[in-house]
């Protein structure tokens, strides 16, 4: 089984390639769904961030307030490196378990939709990786839309990741999405019949 990473920074579109896939039948393991899958009440994964971060991470039922959580752990570079050392085991874990049933099902190709697949874990566990590009006025007006903050707050939340031109050396394939969804989609088709052809 060919099992294929799906990236990019905040704002690129990378989901909408994993959609794409996805409504095309194949399995499209969600990185960031699965962060929220194991973010019950009482988990292990709770646990974990409540010991790292403080109990004020959840609400008085022990959910997991995900913007606090958000708000501590990115307002420093030590903070954001304590978040990843706390949650992609227990992530990755689940991710392999994902993937292996895939395998187990017969299946011939899998995506794995995350935005941090590069230079972590989780990279050595995908075959090949695309990294989906746009240019960052863009993914400025996308992100503040999106999660309905000001532009400097998204402008601050991408400095704090990879820049395009990082994802674009350590990725196998590169998607440029200049704002035009057809011609995304139209992209990625040929991309995953590339794929296919290899199968």
């Amino acid at each position: 089984m060919q099992f294929i990473g799906i990236t990019g920074s905040s704002g690129s579109g990378k989901s909408t390639v994993a959609n794409y896939y996805a409504s095309l039948g194949y399995t499209v393991i969600d990185g960031d769904g699965i962060s929220r899958q194991l973010a019950v009440p009482g988990s292990e994964y709770v646990k974990a961030l409540a010991e790292a971060f403080g109990p004020d991470i959840c609400d008085e039922t022990g959910a997991l307030c995900r913007r606090r959580l958000g708000r501590i752990a990115f307002e420093s570079e030590e903070g954001r490196q304590k978040l990843t050392r706390v949650t992609t085991p227990l992530i990755l874990a689940e991710v392999q378990r994902q993937k292996k049933a895939c395998a187990d099902r017969g299946e011939k190709l899998a995506f794995l939709d995350g935005a941090i697949i590069l230079g972590t874990p989780f990279q050595s566990l995908c075959d090949q990786v695309i990294v989906v590009l746009a240019d960052r006025k863009t993914q400025l007006a996308r992100i503040a839309q999106r999660d309905q903050i000001s532009l400097e707050e998204a402008s601050q939340r991408l400095d704090r990741q990879w820049t395009n031109e990082q994802m674009a050396q350590a990725a196998d394939l590169c998607l440029q999405n200049r704002s035009d969804r057809e011609e995304l989609l139209c992209k990625a088709k040929e991309i995953l019949d590339m794929m296919k052809s290899g199968l």
